[in-house]
């Protein structure tokens, strides 16, 4: 997938160095996230952990971003830092009886969108793929016995939306679908797990340009 990302930028790219324009400009939104109803179940020795998320939360994302425009068409690769927060339900069964909690998760990323489009008039159609480079994550599900993260270095995934230019101020409507499960960082006494669905989000993103 890397070497995918990289050889259509430079295909895209080298097509459009004729009379090509290039704007730069800074970004930043919120966004939303659809995440797997069904939860997870995990057991470590005597202790069974039932595993559901309460809530998604809202992330938020900034960077910098630059657009090539030639001929009609754009490629548009931007640099984001971002930055999300799972609430999950956690139902443990062990030798004390049932515990109910509530564990906080907050993880960050530095995500590179590259995107390609066309423009009609102030509109514009653009898609292209997303990586997500894992930084570091803060987890209160950490005192949990046998629990490990093992995040990935880097996972992808696809952006497809619209957005609307004028004058300098640039705002993207953006579909996120990713093609690694929900929570497969999730490691209980050796074991790995994950969530039965893909994540999704909706992204909001207002950006100016210099």
């Amino acid at each position: 997938m890397r070497h995918l990302i990289l050889f259509g930028i430079f295909v895209v790219g080298t097509m459009m160095t004729v009379q090509a324009q290039i704007e730069f400009g800074i970004k930043a939104g919120v966004s939303s996230y659809d995440l797997a109803e069904k939860g997870i179940f995990t057991t470590n020795g005597t202790q069974n952990i039932d595993w559901h998320i309460a809530d998604a939360g809202y992330g938020h994302h900034f960077g910098i971003y630059t657009r090539l425009s030639a001929l009609g068409l754009f490629l548009e690769p931007s640099l984001l830092f971002n930055s999300n927060k799972v609430t999950y339900d956690i139902t443990t069964y062990g030798e004390s009886g049932v515990i109910n909690t509530i564990r906080n998760e907050k993880y960050n990323t530095m995500d590179i969108p590259v995107l390609a489009g066309f423009k009609v008039g102030v509109l514009r159609f653009q898609g292209g793929v997303v990586g997500h480079l894992f930084i570091n994550s803060i987890s209160d599900a950490v005192d949990i016995k046998g629990y490990e993260q093992r995040f990935k270095s880097a996972t992808y995934g696809w952006q497809a939306g619209t957005g609307v230019d004028l004058w300098k101020l640039r705002l993207d409507l953006l579909f996120e679908g990713n093609f690694d499960k929900f929570g497969d960082h999730i490691t209980v006494g050796g074991h790995d797990y994950a969530f039965a669905d893909t994540p999704s989000r909706l992204l909001l993103t207002l950006g100016f340009k210099f």
